[in-house]
């Protein structure tokens, strides 16, 4: 593995390291809280030699001897004959090794010092325990040192400082195991998320899945938690991830092979539950939303779903044909009243689940319908039972034009889609891609699938001149004039001057709007139906007026009505200089909602003036 897939590692197993950390942590928070309070009392001896010599060179021979004491004395501390003496003399109720592991001697470096500390739960005890040390260490170093009975001993070991209370304890440190607890969390987790990614065997993103089929990933569907309610695409916005992942995958089936695309289409999948028939079904929609005519098969005859998922009928179907019950044009059920978008999608049920579904899809009958709905229909989609359980899939690959291999990610192994993408090569059959359903949408498995936001159109009002920073750029700049003629025209809609709803001009109205067409603080206010239309007409009057110096060609136009010729002469007024570019600017603003300014023009309108603006 490369450092960069490590950091991958580590991102995909942020929740694990840190569930592991905070594990760690805990665990280490309990043990101290659960673990005895233990004091500390230490006491300090001086070993001197008995040496009653003035001169330098027997000083430094007795401090030269105190010094290698010192060190071996530093085992006989806690031998056991000190920790009995100490048992005895304070009458303590337990065995000498217990006390010895609680005694510890340390020899001060370079000097004559020894100290001894005593760890206990008490602290007057461990006091009590301490001092009682040193007193009987001293005894039995005087025992030990003394060449005759009658003769004093050559070194002595005399208590220097008397062991203090402790007031803090010195174990256990909270502090300290928190830390070491969450260390520790956080190499168990990061070794747990390396280990969990060897030991990975599922399909992980569109790389995995091209490395073992050989073929390329034409369709990446992301997560939706409201799939299992809706599981159709039309459902959904229009603009949402799932539909243009459909969308997505409709293009790449296309380009599949420029020159002689599939028309007869298989889905099939590795095993089951891994979104092949919810697949196939928006595959459907989406191919029939780009204007081709579809027929969907209900190929698994094992276990059908078009009924649960699309609503249809299917007591009746593809078995009933292929044994001659039915025909065809009787089982065929269009979906979508007959249309979906610019295309057409008619369904073929599974009908009666019969007892030999593989025999049923391999007979001359199956071909035979395969080239009648080849002739009938732009794409035939068939969906199929599982490649592994089953060989109806492998079967039915053998007549289709090709097969797509749906997969899901983080449940798919590669095992089985090895082994689904040999199922499907052993019978030579055109494996045209797979399908990856199940792409997480968050977090870092996302890859790159999430990254992305929708790409759906801002709200028409955000995108109006001088609200949330959007530049009406789409609205051609009108010059003043132009404005006052378009704001003319569509405020004269009657023969008597007045707006269509028949206020007279400059009457406010109840919800702050003046007859005129402006709002009370100023603003334009939204034309009707019929102000619009008026202004078309008023402004192809205006054009004809200008002798056609917009490239228009001249058609004949019939007398314009009271109202259109008030409009036109009001709107006229100080408009004597107006120029071509203005008139073209006059027709476009009519023809434009002032808060809407994606709104398609009418293009035509002067050929048919009667035709309402707009599409």
């Amino acid at each position: 593995m490369e450092l960069r897939e490590y950091v991958h590692v580590l991102r995909r197993s942020w929740l694990l390291v840190l569930a592991c950390v905070l594990l760690g942590g805990l665990l280490a928070a309990a043990a101290s809280w659960r673990q005895t309070k233990m004091y500390a009392a230490s006491v300090t001896m001086v070993v001197s030699s008995s040496d009653e010599a003035v001169n330098a060179a027997s000083a430094y021979q007795g401090g030269l001897l105190s010094q290698q004491r010192v060190k071996s004395y530093a085992n006989l501390v806690a031998s056991e004959r000190v920790a009995s003496d100490v048992i005895a003399r304070l009458h303590l109720a337990e065995s000498p090794a217990d006390l010895r592991a609680r005694i510890e001697a340390q020899a001060v470096p370079d000097t004559v010092l020894l100290r001894a500390v005593v760890r206990d739960a008490d602290p007057q005890r461990a006091k009590s325990i301490a001092d009682s040390v040193g007193e009987a260490f001293s005894a039995a170093v005087e025992r030990i040192e003394r060449p005759a009975e009658d003769e004093p001993p050559s070194v002595h070991v005399r208590v220097w400082e008397r062991a203090k209370a402790p007031t803090a304890p010195i174990s256990p440190q909270p502090v300290r195991n928190v830390v070491i607890g969450l260390f520790l969390g956080m190499i168990v987790g990061i070794a747990a998320g390396i280990g969990r990614h060897r030991l990975d065997t599922s399909i992980g993103g569109d790389s995995d899945a091209s490395v073992i089929t050989g073929a390329a990933t034409l369709g990446m569907i992301g997560y939706d938690s409201d799939a299992g309610r809706h599981p159709l695409i039309v459902h959904l916005s229009p603009h949402s991830r799932r539909a243009e992942a459909f969308r997505q995958l409709r293009t790449n089936l296309q380009f599949v092979n420029i020159d002689t695309g599939p028309r007869s289409i298989l889905v099939t999948s590795s095993v089951a539950q891994e979104g092949k028939s919810t697949t196939v079904c928006n595959l459907a929609i989406a191919l029939a939303q780009g204007g081709a005519r579809v027929c969907l098969v209900e190929g698994d005859l094992r276990r059908p779903s078009f009924g649960e998922y699309l609503g249809i009928e299917s007591a009746a179907g593809l078995t009933s044909v292929l044994i001659g019950a039915a025909e065809l044009d009787d089982v065929l059920q269009p979906w979508g009243e007959g249309r979906v978008g610019d295309g057409r999608v008619e369904i073929l049920p599974s009908g009666p689940v019969p007892p030999n579904p593989s025999e049923l899809l391999g007979s001359r009958n199956m071909a035979e319908l395969l080239e009648v709905l080849d002739s009938r229909f732009d794409i035939v989609l068939i969906d199929t039972p599982p490649l592994l359980p089953v060989t109806d899939a492998a079967v039915l690959a053998t007549r289709v034009d090709g097969a797509l291999l749906v997969a899901r990610t983080g449940r798919t192994r590669r095992e089985q889609l090895r082994r689904a993408v040999g199922a499907l090569r052993a019978v030579d059959a055109n494996l045209l891609g797979t399908v990856l359903t199940m792409m997480p949408t968050k977090g870092a498995n996302s890859h790159y699938y999430g990254s992305y936001e929708t790409y759906a159109p801002h709200p028409r009002h955000l995108r109006s001149r001088g609200e949330a920073g959007f530049p009406n750029e789409s609205s051609p700049a009108i010059p003043a004039q132009g404005r006052a003629q378009a704001t003319s025209a569509a405020g004269a809609s009657s023969s008597d001057g007045r707006p269509s709803d028949g206020r007279p001009s400059g009457t406010r109205v109840a919800d702050g709007r003046v007859a005129d067409g402006r709002v009370a603080d100023g603003r334009a206010a939204k034309p009707t139906a019929a102000a619009r239309k008026a202004a078309t007409r008023a402004a192809v009057e205006a054009d004809s007026r200008l002798g056609g110096r917009r490239g228009s060609r001249s058609m004949p136009r019939s007398a314009p009505e009271p109202s259109t010729q008030s409009a036109t002469s009001s709107s006229a007024e100080g408009t004597d200089q107006v120029s071509a570019e203005d008139s073209s600017a006059v027709e476009i603003a009519a023809q434009r909602q002032p808060d809407e300014p994606t709104a398609p023009l009418a293009y035509g309108t002067a050929d048919n003036p009667d035709h309402p603006a707009g599409r």
